[in-house]
């Protein structure tokens, strides 16, 4: 099926307007033959002691190539050349082709066996080797001849003419490369894409007098521009001995006695170059690095040292025929982290584009496809592979065109410049936090005692954590990793810290001089392993209990004393966890869970962690309780705040009157509720809404942001020119922003929706306030910056759960909330002193309104929910289980689209006088609802007393610490401060308090905003959800055939 032709952007696709001329029907050795006939006596290859003129060349081409036909080699077979770099290589290689054949390069070093296999799957006529020894294991099989015979000028002369009818678009050579599933992949390239390249691209072009240094593989994709460049253009190929090519000092010698002027280096040999002879580049006309991500302190020394002529960044992979893009490098930032790949080259495209299929606008990360003149012909023998990585191309229509999908992580600058995010696969997800491998690789490298660094990722699953292999500066002492350790902290959050930083003398390289990630991977995992000596490993007994639990829910093999619990990967669900089970085999008192995971969080190390266990065994018993939060000074608001300054425009004046902001600032955009507000702003007319999102540039936090959108089931693209993404932290003093970035939104904004904040029922007061108490104070310090904004903040109904506790049967949605010191948990007292401190804003004259939503699930309709929550893992538990407990748990659900709907409609319709708004449901259910929709549904569920159903969750988890209820488990089994009831006993109907819904009413009414009740049909469209998602069992058919009721036993 022919699909349609997708819209893109008018500057892409001006930067991809890379028509040229050059000779794009021609055949490599035509273009040969022409320049040997233009300089017959030119030099072509040169080496130590010796060289062959462009006549002496061509004669041994050609009779090499009436040596193959003599050998029945024809149009379009394929001839390995199990060759290394040598002047006799550079002659076969034209040899094949003027026969009209295919060369397929290989590596007489690599195993035998592979190398049949290669054989076998490319189903070769000849073979040519450096001897007559088979390194296949297979002599015989294959036509044979050494690369003496093929280039010999002895013997009678060539044929005259040669007779084939090959054209440009047919196979030049195929390149085999790793593939994904272990099985080596044979890409194939056209004649002319090398051509396009070498003839048509006026920064690689050479002229005669230019002298090339060959520094590559034969088998290296690179090998052909090394080739093609100087020998298409009439210029001389030198080779230059392996040895030369790792020794700095000889390579520059080189270069000045041979008269050097075009040079490729893979980004390892580049490093190595740099670091040592930053100057040695500077008699080139042109140097081009890449294969891998360039160190910008290497770039930087070559530009202070004497940069060449043209300094070049040259990006591409194999399957698009050397390069696609090249950047011209002529001046670097003192704060760059990474260097452009720049624009497309002669007669080719690129696009970045987003995960459904179309162009990325400038800014913007999406995976880079290239296409035009250079795209390779496929995977030979490989169509379904082929079919995956090479896509018709439908940003420019036309008979064939292609693009391939290079897996790479791009975006333009709005200068038309491609800047490089690294791979797909580099790519990871450590605790829920996408992580660029390359950011941890540049940080480390930033440290003046490392020279190199790499990283990459052991264990799986929740226990993922990364490990760095470093090369140390010259005499660097062996407190490296430890220095290193303490440098990461101040520039890396937790989910980026590598557990193992490993001295290396040298980073492990592939063949193609890239650095090799599996060997790099038994590197750090075999110092992973290595056994520690008393110095390090656990010492006493307690530190081995410890010890043992965090190898067995860290899935590590070794823990050291000085190790870190974020950095070998664990998680506050695992803080949870591993908090339950340390505290059951020290003989800690079961008050002191929550406690536990506060001491793990402010104290990650194994020695430290396990000295405050120790303390707490011998505590007393109303020590269990996280310190007490001095609510009164969290809560003072900032002395130097001034609410004198001129109103902003876009606030209702009087209720009921419509006006909407030209200008918001949303936080917490990318949150559930955070969407579907940002969705409801846009709707409403708002024509810019600036969205805070955690990310390190304006291009992540913008496809963070679509993501999110997309998997709550909206369209990003609905409103994409009404959004402005500000990449930002709410933990951070002014979000993170410097003071250009803060001065815009304090001139723009006309009204801030605070919404972001930290969840997590797990983690104490002082873990959460920097972004939940923090991040309030930033917002009001920005409401009050220039001109004062309207501040609509969303707090939640778990700020009054203490006044239930404390005896209040009611509260009023303007009675303040009370009694703080009840909460009981780190999220709700934050909670509390954010909206405390907007209230205390509010009486000083600052504009103010308070959203306290109640339970917010799924969407009205669809039912999709954030099953990242308490009320889903319940909901997952009951119907897994088959037991519910017989309390009167409130089911007090407001659906998401009503409650961004009605968050929208107050801030569009109602002044802000520092009025609170319950969003809670007029009609709410208790948990027993939920028994009967699994039961109607066929599930078998029984319901039994409170007490016996928490000492079955408890004992359930305690099995089986990944259950989803595991995190939440300490709610219902610890007791509330100050009280014998659970955590979530606060929350059953007749403890928490009745409240008020007046405000809201009035609000809301006429608006056509209305709630829907928590009934069969809500709960139903919730399940169905989870049914969906695969996250509740299907029950079984005895279940559904009496209804689910089972026994009451």
């Amino acid at each position: 099926m022919v699909q349609p032709p997708v819209h893109v952007p008018d500057a892409v696709r001006r930067w991809n307007d890379t028509t040229t001329d050059y000779p794009r029907n021609a055949l490599i050795p035509d273009l040969f033959e022409k320049q040997a006939r233009l300089h017959p006596r030119a030099p072509a290859v040169l080496w130590e002691g010796g060289g062959w003129d462009y006549s002496e060349l061509l004669d041994r081409v050609r009779r090499g190539a009436a040596r193959l036909r003599g050998r029945g080699v024809r149009d379009g077979d394929r001839v390995a050349l199990l060759l290394p770099r040598s002047p006799e290589t550079v002659a076969a290689v034209f040899a094949v082709l003027e026969a009209g054949a295919v060369y397929l390069p290989l590596d007489p070093s690599h195993p035998a066996d592979r190398l049949s296999s290669i054989l076998r799957d490319a189903d070769v006529r000849a073979v040519v080797t450096a001897d007559t020894e088979s390194r296949t294991g297979r002599a015989g099989e294959f036509g044979r001849m050494t690369v003496t015979e093929l280039t010999s000028r002895e013997g009678p002369g060539p044929a005259e003419d040669r007779t084939t009818r090959r054209r440009a678009t047919d196979a030049a050579y195929v390149i085999y490369t790793s593939g994904s599933t272990g099985r080596p992949k044979g890409v194939v390239c056209a004649h002319r894409g090398p051509v396009r390249l070498v003839r048509g691209t006026e920064a690689l072009r050479m002229a005669p007098a230019d002298r090339l240094l060959a520094t590559t593989n034969p088998t290296f994709d690179v090998s052909c521009f090394e080739l093609f460049a100087p020998l298409l253009n009439g210029a001389a190929l030198v080779l230059p001995d392996p040895e030369t090519l790792l020794d700095p000092a000889a390579l520059e010698q080189l270069l000045d006695d041979r008269g050097i002027t075009v040079m490729w280096l893979s980004a390892g040999l580049f490093h190595l170059h740099a670091e040592q002879r930053p100057g040695m580049f500077s008699g080139l006309r042109c140097l081009i690095a890449g294969g891998d991500v360039l160190n910008p302190s290497a770039v930087r020394a070559v530009l202070e040292h004497g940069s060449p002529v043209l300094f070049l960044n040259g990006y591409g992979p194999t399957e698009n025929s050397v390069f696609s893009t090249t950047h011209v490098i002529d001046s670097i930032a003192p704060d760059a982290r990474g260097i452009p790949i720049g624009r497309p080259v002669a007669a080719s495209t690129a696009y970045v584009v987003r995960d459904d299929g179309t162009p990325a606008d400038p800014g913007e990360v999406g995976e880079l496809w290239v296409g035009g003149d250079g795209v390779a012909l496929g995977y030979l023998g490989d169509r379904t592979r082929t079919a995956a990585a090479f896509v018709p191309d439908r940003f420019r229509p036309g008979q064939g065109r292609r693009l391939y999908r290079t897996g790479d992580l791009a975006a333009w600058r709005t200068d038309g410049v491609i800047e490089f995010h690294g791979r797909r696969d580099r790519q990871v997800k450590i605790r829920g936090f996408r992580v660029e491998l390359d950011e941890v690789e540049t940080a480390l490298t930033d440290h003046p005692q490392v020279n190199e660094s790499a990283v990459g990722v052991l264990g799986v699953g929740a226990s993922q954590h990364l490990a760095a292999a470093v090369v140390p500066a010259p005499e660097q002492d062996d407190g490296l990793s430890g220095e290193l350790d303490a440098y990461l902290r101040e520039r890396l959050p937790p989910h980026m810290l590598p557990a193992r930083v490993v001295p290396v003398p040298e980073l492990p390289l592939n063949s193609s001089g890239k650095v090799d990630r599996g060997r790099l991977r038994e590197l750090t995992d075999a110092a992973a392993r290595e056994p520690v000596g008393t110095a390090e490993g656990p010492r006493g007994q307690d530190e081995e209990v410890v010890a043992e639990v965090w190898r067995r829910f860290l899935s590590v093999d070794v823990v050291r004393r000085q190790d870190d619990f974020l950095a070998l990967g664990g998680t506050s669900l695992q803080a949870t966890r591993i908090s339950a089970v340390v505290r059951e085999r020290l003989g800690i008192r079961t008050a002191f869970t929550r406690t536990l995971v506060r001491v793990l969080l402010d104290n990650p190390t194994l020695a430290a962690f396990t000295e405050r266990t120790s303390e707490l065994r011998h505590a007393p018993g109303d020590a269990g309780h996280d310190t007490p939060v001095d609510f009164a000074a969290e809560s003072v608001p900032d002395p130097a705040l001034r609410f004198d300054a001129p109103a902003a425009d876009g606030v209702p004046t009087k209720r009921h009157e419509e006006r909407v902001p030209r200008s918001i600032l949303l936080t917490g955009a990318t949150g559930f509720l955070g969407v579907h507000l940002l969705d409801r702003l846009a709707a409403s007319g708002v024509r810019r809404v600036h969205c805070l999102v955690r990310a390190r540039d304006g291009a992540e936090a913008l496809a963070r942001l679509r993501d999110r959108q997309r998997h709550y089931g909206l369209d990003p693209d609905r409103w994409a020119d009404r959004i402005a993404v500000v990449p930002g932290d709410l933990g951070l003093p002014r979000f993170g922003l410097d003071s250009g970035g803060w001065d815009e939104l304090a001139r723009e904004v006309e009204v801030i929706l605070h919404n972001g904040a930290q969840v997590n029922f797990a983690y104490p007061y002082e873990a959460l306030s920097a972004a939940n108490v923090g991040g309030t104070r930033t917002v009001l310090a920005l409401a009050t910056e220039r001109r004062l904004k309207a501040v609509h903040h969303v707090s939640s109904m778990s700020v009054i759960a203490g006044s239930g506790l404390a005896g209040v049967r009611r509260v009023d949605e303007d009675a303040p909330a009370s009694h703080p010191e009840l909460l009981s948990q780190g999220y709700a007292e934050t909670k509390w002193v954010a909206e405390r401190l907007v209230s205390l804003a509010a009486r000083r004259g600052l504009p103010v309104t308070i959203h306290r939503p109640h339970e917010i699930t799924g969407a009205t309709n669809s039912g999709t929910w954030n099953t990242d929550t308490m009320m889903c893992a319940l909901f997952r538990t009951v119907a897994e289980t088959g037991t519910a407990p017989d309390v009167p748990l409130l089911l007090d659900f407001i659906p998401v689209d009503y409650t961004a709907s009605a968050v929208v409609h107050i801030l569009t319709h109602q002044p802000c006088e520092g009025r609170v708004h319950h969003l809670a449901n007029p009609r709410p259910a208790l948990l027993h609802l939920l028994v009967e929709r699994l039961r109607a549904m066929g599930y078998r569920v029984r319901e039994q007393s409170y007490a016996a159903w928490t000492r079955h969750m408890a004992e359930l988890t305690a099995r089986d610490p990944e259950h989803p209820l595991a995190p939440y488990v300490p709610m219902f089994t610890e007791p509330a401060r100050g009280s014998t009831a659970s955590i979530a006993e606060m929350y059953f109907a007749g403890t928490f308090p009745r409240f008020g819904r007046e405000n809201t009413e009035d609000a809301l009414d006429g608006s056509g905003v209305v709630c829907p009740p928590v009934d069969a049909r809500m709960i139903d469209a919730n399940l169905r959800f989870l049914r969906g998602a695969d996250l509740l069992p299907a029950p079984t058919a005895d279940e559904e055939e009496d209804g689910g009721r089972g026994p009451v036993g």
